[in-house]
C-alpha cells in the first residue's frame, strides 16, 4: 500500500525552566492509503502529540516526519500550512464547526481557502455531504444538527479537500454509542476508498474498526501493548 506519511524515529520534548519534558519518545511509523489505524492509550500519554506530528501541527524535537513524501522539517509556517491545508483533513472532539453558517457552508470553506472558484466548490462540497450521508441537512445550522451529525459534517469538511490523511482527536468522545458507530462506519469507508485513516483515542469499543493500533503510554508508542496494559 502507497505510504502517505512517516515519522522516523520522530519525538517531542518542552522545555519548562530547566525542566525538560519528553511527551513522545522516538517513534518509527509509515501510515498508508486504505488503512485505518487507531492510536490509542490514556490521557497525557502522548497520543495527541503523535498525531500533531503527523499534522504538521508541530516539528518534532528530533527525527524526521514526512508527508506524501515531502519532509516537514525546517519549513516555515506559511509552507506547513499549505501542506495542511492541500494533503490533510482534521475532525475534531468538538466538531469547530462556524455556528452562524449552514452545514454546507461550512464544508465550502477549506475550499474557499484553496482559492476553488463556486460552482467547483458547490459540487464538492454536496458529494462530500452525500459521501457521510448528509446531504439532507446540508441547509442545517449545526444548532439545529445533532452531535452525531454535526460530526458527519465534520468529517465532510475533512474530506471535501480530497486530502491522502485524515486525522482525528477523540472523534467519538462526544458522542453515544450508536453515533460514534456511525461516524466510525463512515471513517472505515473512507479509508477503504483509497484515504489513509489516523484516530486518537481512549475508547477500546472502537477497536473493532481498526486495520492497525498504536499504543502510547508514557509517551512510548509501540504496535504492541505492554503487559498489563489497561488498554490491550
Amino acid at each position: 500500500m502507497e505510504i502517505t506519511a512517516s515519522v522516523k524515529q520522530a519525538s517531542k520534548e518542552y522545555k519548562t525552566g530547566n525542566t525538560v519534558i519528553t511527551a513522545l519518545q522516538p517513534a518509527t511509523f509509515d501510515f498508508k492509503k486504505n488503512e485505518l489505524t487507531l492510536i490509542i492509550g490514556p490521557s497525557g500519554s502522548g497520543k495527541t502529540t503523535l498525531l500533531s506530528l503527523l499534522g504538521c501541527v508541530i516539528i518534532p524535537t528530533k527525527g524526521e516526519v514526512f508527508v506524501n513524501g515531502t519532509l516537514i522539517n525546517g519549513l516555515g509556517q506559511k509552507e506547513l500550512a499549505k501542506i495542511r491545508l492541500m494533503n490533510i483533513g482534521f475532525v475534531f472532539q468538538s466538531f469547530n464547526l462556524i455556528a452562524p453558517l449552514t452545514a454546507f457552508e461550512n464544508v465550502t470553506m477549506p475550499l474557499i481557502l484553496m482559492g476553488v472558484n463556486n460552482k467547483e466548490g458547490k459540487e464538492r462540497a454536496e458529494k462530500a455531504l452525500q459521501k457521510v450521508n448528509m446531504e439532507n441537512r446540508m441547509k442545517n445550522l449545526p444548532k439545529n444538527l445533532s452531535n452525531g451529525e454535526q460530526q458527519r459534517v465534520a468529517i465532510a469538511r475533512a474530506l471535501v479537500t480530497d486530502p491522502s490523511i485524515i486525522l482525528c482527536d477523540e472523534p467519538t468522545a462526544s458522542l453515544d454509542v450508536k453515533s460514534a458507530a456511525l461516524v466510525m462506519k463512515e471513517l472505515k469507508t473512507l479509508s477503504g476508498a483509497g484515504k489513509s485513516v489516523a484516530v486518537v483515542t481512549h475508547d477500546l469499543r472502537l477497536k473493532q474498526f481498526a486495520d492497525r493500533i498504536i499504543y502510547v503510554v508514557n509517551g512510548t508508542a509501540s504496535e504492541t501493548p505492554g503487559e498489563g496494559d489497561l488498554f490491550q
